[in-house]
């Protein structure tokens, strides 16, 4: 992708997310409705309808397909550029009025994310990054932390819907409580993708996530100066996006 079709491509991420988020911001009496519910996870009628209304924004606006959570692949350009959407990451608190959760867009390029957009829309804070051109938050530059040690370090992390709460997970958050500073858990990996961005928080791990979870946030860390790995995993067509993935993303200050 050349230069000026990135920055169109971001243009039209942001000012998709900001339409949207104002919808999620002022339907929560209707769109934080329960659809379905399992043991760890939450549906809502707001994650539909904020996906019915992004994917059309961008794919009218790009003639790029759409991934998106909740309804898969959309559209019929092929190719290998698409859209990667979570509608609304941190349902379970948006159902609560728990103000920790977001909108995430990226734009991927044979499952390289090239583009992240994440629109807090109960903070009004719009994150954007371009690996390798920079990363903001309200159009200001923004950079990852320099924090030298995990010892140091607020860790963000959770435990994604698909783990069993009494397995290895658990005992990964206590091992990770020992050596940093603190751990934090959001109930969005977006947002707490974000934070690493912007230098809120240090570093963030977390198993068994999907692409679309974190794609705009790795993107995002990237584009700030951190470091992302995702022990290897393939997502290189949308065949793959439903992988679950072990990312861990940090300053790059040190060994993690």
């Amino acid at each position: 992708m050349d230069a000026q079709s990135v920055y169109a491509s971001r243009q039209l991420a942001e000012a998709v997310a900001l339409q949207v988020g104002g919808l999620l911001r002022s339907r929560p009496a209707t769109w934080a409705k329960a659809e379905h519910v399992t043991a760890h996870d939450t549906k809502l009628v707001g994650d539909r309808g904020a996906e019915a209304v992004a994917a059309d924004m961008l794919i009218r606006g790009s003639g790029v397909d759409v991934y998106s959570e909740e309804a898969g692949l959309l559209g019929d350009a092929g190719g290998d550029i698409i859209w990667i959407l979570d509608p609304l990451d941190g349902s379970a608190n948006y159902s609560r009025g728990v103000p920790q959760c977001c909108i995430s867009i990226a734009l991927c390029v044979s499952g390289v994310p090239k583009l992240g957009v994440i629109y807090d829309f109960n903070r009004d804070e719009l994150f954007s990054g371009v690996p390798g051109l920079g990363a903001w938050m309200n159009h200001k530059p923004v950079t990852v932390s320099g924090t030298g040690s995990a010892a140091r370090s607020i860790l963000a992390t959770g435990f994604p819907a698909a783990l069993d709460y009494e397995s290895d997970a658990l005992k990964r958050y206590v091992r990770d409580a020992q050596s940093f500073q603190k751990v934090r858990s959001l109930g969005s990996a977006a947002l707490m993708l974000a934070y690493v961005a912007c230098g809120r928080f240090d570093a963030y791990r977390e198993n068994s996530v999907r692409f679309w979870d974190v794609a705009a946030g790795i993107a995002l860390v990237q584009a700030a100066g951190g470091c992302c790995e995702d022990g290897a995993a393939d997502v290189s067509a949308p065949s793959d996006y439903a992988r679950r993935l072990d990312l861990k993303a940090w300053n790059g200050c040190y060994d993690f």
